[in-house]
């Protein structure tokens, strides 16, 4: 993997000490975004065949090895003729041509001769010496002949070789994702193999010693461990391979073996632990087996975010809050396993929207919140309102959300009727 380095800060306390006081001031959304995103490369591409191709980011373009379609061929069903011998017809006195044979689809049709018909079929090559494809609709069958009713014009439903794409266009660029649509041209083209993007190595770890395993009942003081499986699903959604390497426990040394462990990997995405309370070893140990760029953003849900490296893995400490954990993860963990694959688009789209009700936020802080588009105003924006309570450990209205309404840091008051932007999410 090729990923850009970041001077070395080295490790242990007294450099923990001055990363605090370098990230005391917080550091807006857009700059922690462009820091993590300097610190990634491109992993080595992949061929893959078409079965396999879907949702992965191509990485060379895909040009066509033939022309489409490869002969001249018709679009309806009818007869093909020569536009010269139907002219003059008209419904009162039709042209009455001999039909000499058929052309079908899969068949080389005979030579068409002047002043006679063929009967051909959607798709079906042209037979040389006809121009032109009388509908069916416009002609009627007298027994070995059939009457021309319309004088129909030279080319007419005729589908010329190359009008689709011409040998050497360039069809689908890289960095798109690839979609079903993508692969049936790929392989109307001539591929049945695509250069795509690697899929990132991505190591998943939770931190605490009050979660157990989704599945296990929780006992007394215990909560289960919804992160993990939700960021797994969600390195999946981008594209990343996950591997989840476990939950380590409040101690130093328990999570120091499970991060110099996932530090093979081509991304470390953690889990809590990361903001100031007495048992949150991971920014102390991040910074002793690593470098730590980026710890505390002007944003809510999620204000402790830790972003640096691992070895040669980019890491992020996500907090361990769920909504919390699943914005920080979409705003940052997401854009970083798009790139290693190549994406050109690395954030999800934005759109405006108008608020439908009067929300409130802390000032300074970029506040993303949870809400439910609806149907659009007068000028054609979509309305939003909340989808629930906004705290970081409720997931109803993290559930019931379909995108993020993005407020501005400068505001504490956004009254409604307000646009701003947002962030759908389905």
């Amino acid at each position: 993997m090729m990923i850009a380095g970041i001077p070395n800060q080295g490790g242990g306390p007294e450099t923990l000490t001055m990363l605090t006081h370098a990230v005391s001031d917080l550091e807006s959304v857009a700059s922690a975004q462009r820091r993590l995103l300097e610190q990634v490369g491109v992993l080595a591409p992949e061929t893959v065949g078409l079965d396999a191709a879907l949702g992965r980011i191509l990485a060379e373009p895909v040009t066509s090895r033939s022309d489409l379609p490869g002969f001249d061929n018709s679009a309806m069903d009818g007869y093909a003729v020569r536009a010269s011998d139907v002219a003059h017809a008209t419904p009162s006195a039709p042209i009455r041509l001999p039909v000499v044979g058929e052309s079908r689809a899969g068949a080389v049709p005979s030579i068409h001769a002047s002043g006679t018909a063929m009967r051909i079929m959607t798709g079906a090559p042209m037979p040389d010496g006809a121009d032109t494809v009388v509908r069916q609709e416009d002609t009627s069958r007298d027994g070995a002949t059939v009457l021309v009713e319309v004088a129909t014009p030279l080319g007419t439903s005729v589908r010329p070789r190359g009008a689709d794409m011409r040998t050497g266009d360039t069809v689908i660029l890289p960095g798109q994702q690839v979609t079903s649509v993508d692969i049936g041209v790929a392989a109307a083209l001539g591929h049945d193999r695509l250069l795509v993007g690697g899929r990132p190595r991505v190591a998943l770890l939770a931190t605490g010693d009050e979660l157990v395993p989704a599945g296990t009942p929780p006992g007394p003081a215990q909560l289960v461990d919804s992160n993990s499986p939700m960021l797994t699903a969600a390195v999946r959604e981008a594209g990343g391979t996950p591997s989840f390497l476990g939950i380590a426990r409040d101690s130093k040394e328990s999570l120091r073996a499970m991060l110099e462990a996932a530090s093979a990997s081509d991304l470390v995405v953690s889990s809590a632990g990361v903001s100031v309370g007495d048992h949150d070893w991971v920014r102390e140990v991040a910074a002793e087996l690593g470098t730590i760029s980026t710890w505390r953003v002007a944003m809510r849900p999620g204000k402790p975010v830790l972003i640096g490296r691992l070895g040669d893995a980019v890491f992020i400490g996500l907090p361990g809050n769920p909504v919390s954990s699943s914005v920080t993860f979409e705003l940052f963990a997401r854009p970083v396993i798009r790139m290693m694959q190549g994406a050109k688009e690395l954030h999800r789209r934005r759109i405006r929207v108008r608020i439908g009700e009067r929300m409130s936020k802390p000032a300074g802080l970029e506040t993303y919140m949870r809400a439910v588009l609806g149907s659009p105003s007068h000028d054609d924006l979509p309305h939003a309102r909340s989808s629930g309570d906004q705290g970081s450990s409720m997931l109803h209205s993290l559930t019931r959300a379909d995108c993020l309404l993005v407020l501005p840091a400068d505001l504490e008051v956004v009254d409604a009727g307000t646009i701003v932007e947002a962030i759908p999410l389905r």
